[in-house]
């Protein structure tokens, strides 16, 4: 599997648009230096590997019939200038400060007066700093430029009726005193979304932003000339008509699906999906319940013990992908997908399989919706629950509107240490176990002593940085200190005599300190991928699901523990000190028989069962599990 690389993107301050945009003559923001060259130091922000970068480079193509969407620099990373990343820190003032200065040698001699160097130029203008005379600039009887911080004679000071109540002379250099808002921040993006603005020649509308963008204020703008057809294809067949009624901030959200970083594309057609209904399990179940409650006109948060209504979406953001589909991810158990308003955890199943053990063979056998037109078509099982679409238009809209290209997300992995082994806890986890002092000691002694290996043995520094007695010595690309160390060690076993080595150690129990000190301790255990129900899910494509579980209730299954023990759980994250979890991990033929699952996945129970409150509000999206069992 070959990582694929973002793109590099401008970002700019909303301010400095809008300043580039409304000087005199008109020029629109320049991100070019004056020899021509692109000013790289302004392309911060990365557009991700995405479904969104892979339809843009298309589109580019389409549209302007070349191949010179972006370029490479001389760190051999990509550049393009049709996406600019737009944020909103800083409001138009009436003078703006265009960038810190530095002083003459007469002027530091000088100058005593420890005060911000900066330029502040007049809303509209442009100016050079060879322009600026004694630390101003007038033109036509009005200030249009000057420097604060900077020594100036008093004989060569302009009059304070040119300062006005901007700026002041004091200790012998200007200094800011009142400096008006123009445009405030919010005035600034109304006139951005509203008109765009314009860069190096090129339009610029308002695109779509991440959810993780939108609670910073960040927003992408893209070329004009190639949003029509983005945004046709984000949209995915939906028509809104001004005035029309629309939740725009899940709209907002699920059209920015597409932007996830992805490692890889799969191709699933329309024709390969079926959708079936999701299923809610309702029960009663006896919790710790924390609520408000009023006596005598006073409010307050009251704990006991009460018997409450649980409800369960059970297959919440899960499906099922066929094997014979999955390409190079075969071997996992899991890939998260993500495609116009669809983002599920799919899980790797014999679904044609299934389906011929239990004599299906025409559609019509089927529970749900799909377009295929034979069952060997389909591939991937989901439910309304991952797909977005749902709120805006129909299923069939939908699989008409998407073409056969899925974002792969990520998959499975094991943990880092000792192959797969072990894991590191967190302060909460620890804080749930409210151990006493000796209990501590207890708990981190056998860290204590791989530390004190650590410092003794070289195999066990091998082993800790994952070194392999068989790795190929490789003179090219070695960029940081750490893989020269790990070359050296493999290549003559003297260097680990050398003070080099001795300091390198030295620094990296250091740092295996530092992380006990913050709750990393190693312990047996895994971080799992929740599965809920997978096999009851099957079931419901052919009518058998009658409301049963086939685990019940108190039971999980997962090959990463002996079957008949028991298994301590947290969700992970883990926010809530008494939400843990123990079960019985039981053996399912069923499920072995029908998913290709690896040790890094479980299959949980939610049927009749209080275990997603428990952890705390799981889904199958992409929620983990940190376990343990008490082998």
């Amino acid at each position: 599997m070959i990582k694929l690389d973002g793109i590099k993107i401008p970002s700019l301050d909303a301010k400095d648009i809008y300043i580039a945009n409304y000087l005199y003559p008109k020029q629109g923001y320049n991100l070019k230096r004056k020899d021509g060259s692109y000013n790289i130091a302004k392309f911060k922000n990365t557009l991700d590997y995405s479904l969104d970068l892979i339809k843009l480079r298309e589109v580019y193509l389409k549209e302007y019939r070349n191949k010179r969407f972006s370029w490479y620099e001389r760190n051999e990373m990509e550049h393009t200038d049709r996406v600019i990343n737009v944020t909103f820190k800083y409001s138009n003032k009436e003078y703006n400060k265009i960038g810190s200065i530095k002083e003459n040698e007469e002027q530091k001699k000088k100058g005593k007066c420890k005060y911000p160097k900066y330029l502040y130029v007049k809303f509209g203008y442009e100016i050079s700093q060879n322009s600026i005379t004694n630390c101003v600039y007038v033109a036509n009887g009005e200030l249009i430029a000057i420097q604060t911080g900077i020594y100036v004679p008093p004989d060569k000071i302009v009059p304070e009726t040119l300062l006005k109540d901007n700026f002041i002379y004091e200790d012998g250099v200007y200094k800011i005193k009142k400096n008006g808002t123009l445009n405030s921040v919010a005035n600034l993006r109304y006139e951005l979304y509203k008109n765009g603005f314009w860069c190096n020649g090129i339009h610029y509308v308002r695109f779509k932003r991440s959810s993780g963008s939108s609670r910073v204020g960040k927003c992408l703008f893209i070329d004009e000339k190639l949003y029509k057809r983005m945004h046709k294809w984000e949209m995915c067949g939906i028509k809104l008509k001004e005035g029309d009624k629309v939740d725009l901030a899940a709209l907002e959200a699920y059209i920015a699906l597409t932007l996830s970083s992805i490692i890889d594309t799969i191709e699933i057609k329309p024709e390969n999906i079926l959708i079936l209904d999701d299923y809610e399990s309702t029960f009663t179940d006896t919790v710790i319940a924390t609520e408000m409650k009023e006596e005598n006109g006073k409010y307050s948060l009251q704990t006991g013990e009460k018997q409450v209504k649980i409800s369960n979406s059970i297959w919440d953001g899960l499906s099922l992908i066929d094997k014979s589909i999955m390409g190079i991810y075969d071997k996992y158990g899991m890939i998260l997908l993500r495609k116009n308003f669809f983002k599920s955890c799919c899980f790797n199943t014999n679904i044609q399989q299934f389906f011929k053990d239990n004599n299906i063979s025409d559609i019509s056998q089927l529970n749900g919706f799909t377009l295929a037109e034979s069952i060997e078509d389909i591939k991937l099982i989901t439910t309304p629950s991952s797909i977005k679409y749902l709120k805006f238009g129909t299923i069939e809209q939908w699989l008409k509107n998407i073409d056969s290209t899925f974002g792969v997300v990520k998959h499975e992995k094991k943990t880092h240490f000792f192959d797969g082994r072990m894991v590191q806890s967190h302060y909460q986890l620890i804080n749930t176990l409210q151990l006493t002092k000796k209990q501590v000691r207890e708990f981190i002694q056998p860290s204590l002593d791989y530390m004190y290996l650590l410092k003794t043995e070289p195999a066990a520094v091998r082993h800790y940085v994952k070194y392999s007695d068989e790795h190929e010595f490789e003179s090219n690309n070695l960029k940081t200190k750490n893989e020269i160390i790990y070359q050296l060690m493999g290549l003559n076993n003297k260097f680990c005599e050398t003070k080099w080595y001795k300091d390198f150690v030295n620094e990296l129990i250091k740092s295996y300190k530092r992380n006990l000190k913050s709750g990393h301790v190693l312990i047996e255990g895994n971080y799992s991928t929740l599965l809920g129900n997978p096999y009851e899910l099957l079931l419901n494509t052919i009518g058998e699901f009658y409301g049963e579980s086939i685990l019940g209730v108190g039971n999980v299954h997962t090959t990463r523990f002996p079957y008949g023990k028991k298994i301590l759980g947290s969700r992970s994250p883990h926010v809530c000190v008494s939400n843990i979890l123990l079960s019985n991990n039981v053996e399912c033929a069923l499920i072995d028989k029908y998913f290709n699952l690896t040790d890094e996945i479980i299959c949980i129970n939610s049927i009749g069962e209080n275990i997603l409150e428990r952890l705390n509000g799981a889904d199958w999206i992409k929620s983990k599990s940190a376990l343990r069992s008490n082998l």
